[in-house]
């Protein structure tokens, strides 16, 4: 039984990841009291849900994950901003460089997500 909530809260949390990136915004900001700092939370404590989501729905849609192609894009990203940081300020602080690369996965994947969500929809009508 417990087994079965918690499967249903994992399922819950990859199908519909916008109402809990809204519910975490809203917590966080009841708990700091900042909009920005409550946004900011939203974006961290969400994107891996995004990034799941995608891949399901690649799934879903095209019939694979790319899950290799993914990976190799995410970790060129990541090398990328090391690399622009390293040329601008002559020294990469890696805390630096992750927090730029997980916002920008989150605004790329969550424009994925709406992307694929509209080409599913589309793809159903037709």
């Amino acid at each position: 039984m417990l087994l079965d909530l918690f499967a249903y809260i994992i399922g819950t949390m990859i199908t519909i990841p916008v109402m809990i990136t809204l519910a975490v915004y809203f917590v966080s900001k009841n708990i700091y009291g900042r909009k920005w700092r409550a946004l900011h939370a939203a974006v961290n404590w969400t994107t891996l849900l995004y990034i799941i989501n995608v891949m399901i729905m690649f799934k879903t849609i095209v019939g694979s994950a790319f899950p290799g192609i993914i990976l190799a894009v995410l970790l060129t990203m990541f090398a990328v901003i090391a690399v622009v940081q390293w040329k601008m300020y002559t020294e990469v602080v890696f805390r630096k460089v992750f927090k730029i690369f997980w916002r920008a996965c989150f605004l790329i994947f969550i424009v994925l997500y709406v992307l694929l969500i509209l080409i599913g929809i589309i793809l159903n009508i037709v």
